[in-house]
């Protein structure tokens, strides 16, 4: 089922501000993190099917809700004990209300088996399609690679500045071959603790060959655009994780 801790953090850090980015832009997508710990004598697998069961109450209530399971590759000390991040995705802030409410009215009290994690942190982020070079017609792997980073944008520049500067790399990354991949921009929305970062950076790859290609062929442009985003936002705890869709209720 869909796991939350009762101390769940809810405080509005940014809403306001992250409201009237999410405005400006064509995306409303929410996003939540579900920061995990798998127990003792469970597997992943049991992770995923306690997931999917809460998937068909999702789809027969009607709600429009995605849910993936993300795992770190390389995370450093950052998240010691975290070995499982559950990721949902909404259309809008609508949805996730709804969806919401259905699980707090119908569902939240269901059943007295075990669950298979301890979730102790969820936050909330709005989330910005800034590149989309995905292949078309060709299929993300089961499991695909994700990065993060946290980011601060520098004095005066606009998130909107940002935005197109990411958009003038992609231009050249494609350019040179290394497409099959994503940037998104995840405005701060709820649970988040302080406000030190302007927004969450989240790059995904449709498969682990693109991920390489991309690694090894980089430097074709980083003379000439490596140092672009770098004047506009500074990026910290880069981290890198492998994701997997658990049930989709939308596209």
């Amino acid at each position: 089922m869909k796991t939350y801790i009762n101390t769940l953090v809810v405080a509005l850090i940014m809403m306001g501000a992250a409201d009237a980015v999410a405005q400006e832009t064509e995306e409303n997508v929410r996003m939540e993190y579900i920061l995990c710990q798998l127990k003792d004598g469970f597997t992943f697998d049991d992770v995923i099917a306690d997931a999917k069961e809460y998937g068909e109450k999702v789809a027969a209530d009607g709600s429009q809700y995605n849910q993936y399971l993300m795992r770190p590759l390389i995370v450093g000390e950052r998240l010691e004990g975290v070995t499982h991040i559950l990721v949902g995705e909404w259309p809008n802030g609508e949805e996730m209300y709804k969806e919401y409410g259905n699980y707090v009215n119908r569902h939240m009290d269901e059943g007295d088996e075990e669950n298979p994690d301890i979730c102790r942190v969820t936050f909330a982020t709005m989330d910005h399609i800034v590149v989309n070079a995905a292949r078309e017609n060709e299929p993300m792997d089961t499991r695909f690679p994700v990065q993060l980073a946290d980011c601060n944008l520098k004095d005066g520049v606009t998130i909107e500045h940002a935005v197109a500067v990411q958009k003038e790399i992609a231009e050249a990354t494609i350019a040179e071959g290394m497409d099959g991949y994503g940037v998104h921009f995840q405005m701060p929305y709820l649970g988040w603790e302080d406000s030190e970062y302007d927004f969450m950076s989240v790059a995904w790859w449709q498969s682990f060959q693109h991920r390489g290609n991309m690694a090894q062929n980089y430097y074709k442009i980083a003379n000439e655009h490596g140092q672009k985003m770098n004047a506009v936002a500074s990026c910290e705890n880069p981290r890198a994780y492998f994701a997997e869709l658990i049930f989709r209720t939308w596209e």
